[in-house]
């Protein structure tokens, strides 16, 4: 069985892979809310300008209202058709792959000194890391800001289960 400080190399590349999917998962979700948000606002905003065109029209505004209407009320129907939704869905589908990661190197980090060998524990750090790569190739990028903020909800401790 070998010490700690030998398998110091895969703890520290553990770790980080656990910080990483940490921040990445955050982010997304963070992404998630806000494309939730902003799916809800497409649909809403123009909707609420048709319904408040229609009601100038009826009440004897001019029939330009009606054209205005008309246009909101196809916006409207085309964000509702198309499926505003979709974008948060991946979104929270890569947050929660992000998750299972982070609990994968968590997992393999408290049973590091358990392993039987290096070639072993390289191999399963290799695979996790192999595992984060696909996640980020295969995943829409979220936005520094949204970064930034889900960041700031992880040093704040968001993820800590104290």
């Amino acid at each position: 069985m070998q010490s700690e400080q030998e398998r110091k190399p895969y703890t520290d590349e553990l770790g980080k892979l656990c910080e990483d999917s940490s921040y990445s998962a955050q982010a997304y979700f963070e992404a998630a809310k806000s494309a939730e948000f902003w799916d809800k606002i497409i649909v809403f905003v123009p909707s609420l300008v048709a319904a408040v065109a229609a009601l100038l029209v009826a009440v004897g505004e001019p029939r330009a209202w009606a054209a205005l209407g008309a246009v909101s009320g196809a916006v409207a129907a085309t964000a509702s058709f198309v499926g505003t939704g979709k974008r948060a869905a991946s979104y929270k589908e890569t947050g929660r792959r992000f998750t299972k990661l982070r609990h994968d190197a968590a997992l393999e980090l408290s049973l590091v000194l358990k392993r039987s060998g290096d070639s072993e524990l390289e191999r399963k750090v290799r695979s996790l890391r192999k595992e984060y790569a696909e996640i980020v190739s295969s995943s829409d990028l979220v936005s520094n800001r949204l970064f930034k903020r889900a960041a700031k909800r992880v040093k704040a401790g968001v993820l800590s289960s104290d």
